[in-house]
């Protein structure tokens, strides 16, 4: 690999699916790269705005649809050595944004760059044709996940997505307001939905927010299944 470069851009790049690019078009995306930091809370950047593409090394961030009165939901949720911002990079312009949930370092790719090498470099272009086709995808599974399940299956599904490990095991930090904005619905009956995980020994308050005590059972629930009796809280909702 060429030196010079951020260790964390290219732990970051070996992680994604730009990984199976050849070392040239490697380096070409990443010399005029650079990386930021985006607080937690903050934008990564903006629906409707200039074209972005990030590579994340680490954090965790969500991507949103936003419509043009200002409603948003989200589409899905993005971790160390994945790519966001690709629909606006193809498109130059999008109705997504990303917001950072935790503290996140990301490199930010040279759009124009990409673009000029894809118009080149046919394995290029036909892995942002797939990844292009992949988010279509994962956003109508996600969606409709949203507008079909119930509270608990989509909040559920949340909670296992924005679980980070920890020492104390999988941990979201993420206030209730915020779980009912991503979810589409209100703060009141995402808390009922929480005491009804609670007592099923799924979840349990922690600290720094929600910690997952029984993932299998969470997964089950999130699936519109039952939590086994057997699981680690002993019980089933």
């Amino acid at each position: 690999m060429r030196s010079g470069l951020h260790a964390g851009t290219l732990t970051a790049w070996e992680s994604s699916y730009f990984a199976q690019l050849s070392p040239e078009i490697r380096n070409a995306m990443l010399r005029d790269a650079f990386v930021v930091t985006v607080p937690a809370g903050h934008a990564i950047y903006e629906a409707f705005g200039p074209p972005r593409l990030a590579l994340l090394h680490h954090g965790q961030a969500r991507v949103k649809v936003v419509s043009k009165e200002g409603r948003v939901a989200t589409v899905r949720y993005a971790g160390p050595g994945q790519v966001i911002g690709l629909p606006s990079a193809i498109a130059q312009s999008s109705p997504v944004g990303a917001d950072s949930i935790t503290d996140c370092e990301l490199s930010m790719l040279n759009v124009n760059t990409l673009r000029r090498l894809a118009g080149s470099d046919a394995t290029l272009s036909w892995l942002l044709a797939q990844q292009a086709c992949q988010i279509v995808f994962e956003t109508v599974e996600f969606l409709g996940d949203n507008l079909f399940g119930t509270v608990q299956q989509r909040l559920s599904r949340h909670l296992l997505d924005l679980a980070s490990n920890s020492p104390e095991g999988l941990i979201v930090e993420v206030e209730q307001q915020e779980l009912a904005d991503a979810i589409g619905s209100v703060r009141e009956v995402v808390a009922r939905a929480l005491r009804k995980l609670r007592g099923a020994g799924v979840v349990e308050r922690h600290a720094k927010g929600i910690r997952i005590a029984d993932p299998s059972g969470l997964h089950r629930l999130a699936a519109g299944q039952e939590a086994r009796k057997d699981s680690p809280g002993g019980a089933s909702p």
